[in-house]
């Protein structure tokens, strides 16, 4: 059963790609699985009305006309309640997202309010006039820092986008700051620095099969695999992915075939795989240094604050108004927690991206400057190498855009041709 992710990157690829493809053209430009595209493209094919043309090497062709993705896309009720719930769990998230900083904005108000009617309780009518003046200071402070972005918030576009970049991380802030999104930011940083690796892992992998000229061995694929280049199982996943198989050469050592990615249609991409796969550190927040002043300075009052009613008031209070102060310590508290923890774990993290990162590096670098052996094996491989067979109209025996009667099999082309051979 195909995912609907799996068909959105084939739809696209075949739009990418010229509209007319071969399942190995799409496989390498997605990074999916042969047999995962091919199944995709024979849904899309009969679900847009796209046609099929076979090769006399028996490759398979396909072609759509233009428009095919909107066709395919807006298809039945279904997709326009897909769109539907993604746009909702959009605003959900948003709304979650924004929800963190307005508690704290609330648990403060609650402190500041209840801090200062414990303080106008002991003042005398006279003093009055005075304690007027410290509240309209207090507010004025407390309206600068947090009202300022509950009024204007609904101004701000989107905090960051995510384009993944061999050369850079994922996430790119805006430089316009928002406090109720910085809350969020401090709490749970703004997502993985690497999302999206994996599905470049393939599409690298497949462009290096590519370069090679469909064989390869274990030491080329080391930099994007991560894998000691003398594990051959490592291989594995790879070989099961593009439909590959192994070869043992003369000398012994074995060598990977992919005759699946050998047929193109004319437009797979011949842009250069990096010389290894790079993972990028884990960043505590996006969000520029001075961003987070008002969030670090509102966090500690509201921790300082929630602490001092809760010594202040939990032993007199009544059992509803001690509930509420518990919960306003345990947020200010966990405000503060959270981050620090998660610092903690970033660190670990980046340490462990970083001998990633080196060890891949040093197998790309062991490609550069290979031993005596290495160059061996890879010299032995480029006997296997095989070309891309590119598919024309002049190759294809067969199209489902003519009637079968309109098309000459391959023995009434030999008859022609004067190239049949009755021999047994």
């Amino acid at each position: 059963m195909l995912q609907v992710d799996e068909k959105k990157k084939v739809t696209k690829s075949i739009g990418d790609l010229g509209r007319r493809v071969t399942a190995a053209d799409v496989a390498t430009k997605t990074g999916l699985p042969v047999l995962v595209v091919s199944e995709a493209l024979n849904q899309i094919a009969s679900e847009t009305g796209g046609h099929l043309a076979v090769s006399t090497t028996g490759d398979v062709v396909y072609s759509f006309a233009p428009g095919f993705s909107n066709t395919y896309l807006t298809r039945g009720v279904a997709r326009f309640f897909e769109r539907f719930l993604e746009e909702l769990f959009k605003i959900l998230y948003y709304m979650v997202k924004i929800s963190f900083g307005i508690m704290l904005v609330l648990s403060l108000a609650i402190i500041i309010i209840t801090i200062m009617i414990l303080f106008f309780s002991q003042k005398s009518s006279g003093n009055r006039r005075s304690d007027d003046e410290e509240f309209r200071m207090n507010f004025n402070f407390f309206d600068y820092l947090i009202f300022r972005d509950l009024l204007y918030y609904f101004t701000y576009r989107s905090p960051h986008t995510v384009v993944y970049d061999y050369n850079r991380p994922t996430v790119r802030r805006q430089s316009k700051s928002n406090f109720l999104l910085n809350c969020f930011s401090f709490l749970f940083g703004d997502g993985d620095p690497n999302e999206g690796l994996d599905e470049k892992r393939w599409q690298v992998i497949a462009k290096v099969i590519k370069q090679h000229n469909n064989v390869v061995t274990s030491e080329q694929l080391a930099p994007y695999l991560g894998t000691d280049p003398k594990n051959e199982d490592a291989v594995l996943p790879v070989l099961v992915r593009f439909n590959g198989k192994p070869e043992v050469t003369e000398a012994g050592n074995i060598v990977y075939t992919f005759p699946s990615l050998a047929s193109t249609a004319g437009g797979a991409h011949t842009d250069m795989a990096p010389p290894f796969l790079k993972e990028f550190p884990w960043k505590f927040t996006e969000v520029e240094s001075g961003g987070l002043v008002p969030v670090y300075i509102i966090a500690a009052i509201n921790f300082g604050g929630a602490w001092f009613l809760w010594f202040l008031l939990h032993a007199s209070s009544a059992p509803n108004i001690a509930l509420l102060y518990n919960a306003l310590a345990i947020y200010g508290t966990l405000f503060l927690v959270i981050p620090l923890i998660r610092k903690l774990w970033l660190n670990g993290e980046n340490k462990k991206i970083e001998k990633r990162n080196s060890q891949r590096a040093k197998y790309a670098e062991d490609l550069r400057s290979p031993s005596p052996e290495l160059k061996k094996k890879i010299a032995e491989s480029r006997e296997y190498r095989m070309r891309d067979q590119r598919i024309t109209q002049g190759t294809v025996v067969y199209t489902t855009e003519k009637e079968s009667l309109e098309q000459e099999d391959d023995l009434e082309r030999q008859f022609k041709d004067g190239t049949f051979d009755a021999s047994p």
